[in-house]
C-alpha cells in the first residue's frame, strides 16, 4: 500500500482524486493476481470507487494508452472479476 501511496504522491495525486480503478485479472502468478485484486477491491470499497477488471490481452492488443479509453462495456465489473491464473 505504501508503494501505491508513494506513486500517487510522486504524480501529485491521492486516493481522493481517483474515481475508478482498473485491475489486471491475468493471466499471471496466483499470488500476484490475488494480491492485486484484493488491494484494488479494498481501495475501491473503502473509497466507494468503481472497480473494473481487464485481461493482459487488452493491453497488448490496444496499447496501454488505449486501456483508459476503452468503453467500460469491455471490462468486467467488480462483482464479476474472475482471475486467470497461470502456473
Amino acid at each position: 500500500m505504501i508503494l501505491i501511496l508513494n506513486f500517487l504522491k510522486e504524480h501529485d495525486s491521492n486516493l481522493d482524486k481517483i474515481n475508478e480503478i482498473l485491475v489486471n485479472q491475468g493471466p499471471g502468478k496466483i499470488s500476484s493476481i490475488r494480491n492485486s485484486i484484493a488491494i484494488a477491491k479494498g481501495i475501491a470499497f473503502a473509497k466507494n470507487i468503481d472497480l473494473y477488471g481487464f485481461l493482459s490481452e487488452d493491453i497488448t492488443e490496444k496499447g496501454l494508452d488505449q486501456l483508459v479509453k476503452i468503453n467500460k462495456k469491455n471490462f468486467t465489473n467488480i462483482k464479476l472479476i474472475k482471475p486467470l491464473y497461470s502456473s
